[in-house]
């Protein structure tokens, strides 16, 4: 899987947590600003419609900081570009760490 096709299937999965979760995009931007991420709220929220290609590591830090907002008692987290890859590469399903 390319780059590309990593980014979207992670935000894709991200997007679905925090629905699920009932986690509003401005929430996740805040958290991730104050994680020390660059992007404003209208660039998170573009790439959480898969409007905006972000590097492995802005990716990562939403991830993150989406991590520690979601309730793990419902089993929702957002993978890690990592997480895709070993997937990808026919290794474990993602999911939160065990």
């Amino acid at each position: 899987m390319n780059d590309d096709a990593l980014g979207h299937e992670q935000a894709r999965l991200l997007h679905r947590a925090l629905e699920r979760a009932g986690i509003p995009p401005r929430r996740l931007w805040s958290h991730y600003a104050g994680l020390g991420g660059a992007l404003g709220p209208l660039e998170v929220e573009a790439y959480l419609y898969r409007c905006l290609r972000l590097s492995p590591a802005e990716r990562d830090l939403l991830a993150q900081a989406a991590n520690a907002l979601l309730d793990h008692r419902f089993q929702l987290w957002a993978p890690f570009t990592t997480d895709l890859m070993r997937r990808e590469a026919g290794g474990e399903e993602p999911g939160p760490a065990r």
